[in-house]
């Protein structure tokens, strides 16, 4: 069983099988994501009996796999018995980003061998984009209020949809951004190096960015997609906190611009970081869309 690092030149093998197949698909399974966050962790991909298995390692870590993905509608026997191969290889194996029905249907495959379990920091946030474009209404009072200062204070603005003409100075800008920030580690430097990838390959993903100017300078910009006529995923959000209410802005003007004839944005998890929970949930999501576990 051999795994291959996932590379741009693997999107048309693996975007069929990752093409979403619930009515609210978990933010994990793009190409995107999976190309975004290859320099944060190890990822690979094997095919078996034409299912799609992929594995993910961090360093100095145990490997952990999502569960088999499937071009066409297969039988649970099928599946059990990819799964059976899976962990004869690799008996210790743990699973990540189940959905229910999947978390069920391993533990009916394999009774007593998991212990299965939500991961609330992992749960994605899913929220309406005709309410985010409007904000209308009391619930989004705040996040109006912060909007209209932004409008007020910056009436000159200017959105742009990202291209490879403006691609390299969205670069450029955020790389000032990050060496400003006194808390960078590892893992924001390996988010940025997904980031760079993904604005140096722009045409060949299926990735749409915006920005935000003020007096000519990029103060914001934002990558997301669509993965399916009614739903898009949120990768990236960037912007210089010294504006106030930029954040408020790209997030509404992005959606305007880019997305308002879809219904879903998922705006991904809040790995258990507070300040993140608090934001994410300030926004009002519709639905949380659960995570399992299984180790």
């Amino acid at each position: 069983m051999i795994f291959t690092p996932i590379a741009l030149e693997h999107k048309p093998l693996l975007d069929p099988y990752l093409t979403p197949k619930d009515e609210h698909p978990l933010s994990d399974f793009s190409f995107t994501n999976l190309f975004i966050w290859r320099f944060a962790r190890e990822i690979g991909y094997c095919v078996i009996d034409e299912f799609l298995l992929l594995k993910t390692c961090y360093p100095k870590s145990e490997p952990y796999f999502f569960y088999p993905f499937e071009l066409s509608a297969r039988s649970a026997e099928e599946r059990r018995g990819v799964l059976e191969i899976l962990l004869s290889h690799y008996p210790k194996a743990t699973f990540k980003s189940l959905s229910k029905d999947q978390a069920q249907e391993l533990e009916e495959f394999f009774p007593q061998r998991f212990h299965i379990s939500p991961n609330r920091d992992r749960f994605d946030y899913v929220y309406s984009i005709p309410e985010l474009i409007a904000l209308s209404g009391r619930k989004y009072h705040k996040k109006k209020n912060h909007l209209n200062k932004f409008f007020q204070a910056y009436p000159d603005f200017v959105f742009e949809l990202i291209t490879p003409s403006n691609a390299l100075e969205v670069e450029q800008t955020y790389q000032k951004w990050y060496e400003q920030n006194p808390n960078k580690d590892e893992a924001l430097e390996s988010e940025k190096k997904g980031i760079f990838s993904c604005l140096q390959n722009l045409s060949s993903l299926s990735i749409i960015g915006g920005l935000i100017r003020v007096d000519g300078e990029i103060v914001a910009f934002s990558l997301g997609e669509a993965i399916d006529q009614s739903n898009v995923v949120m990768h990236i959000e960037k912007a210089n906190t010294s504006i106030l209410g930029i954040y408020q802005a790209i997030n509404q003007q992005f959606l305007a611009n880019a997305f308002s004839s879809h219904q879903w944005v998922n705006r991904e998890e809040d790995l258990g970081i507070e300040g993140l929970r608090k934001a994410k949930l300030s926004y009002q999501p519709h639905f949380l869309l659960e995570k399992y576990e299984a180790h």
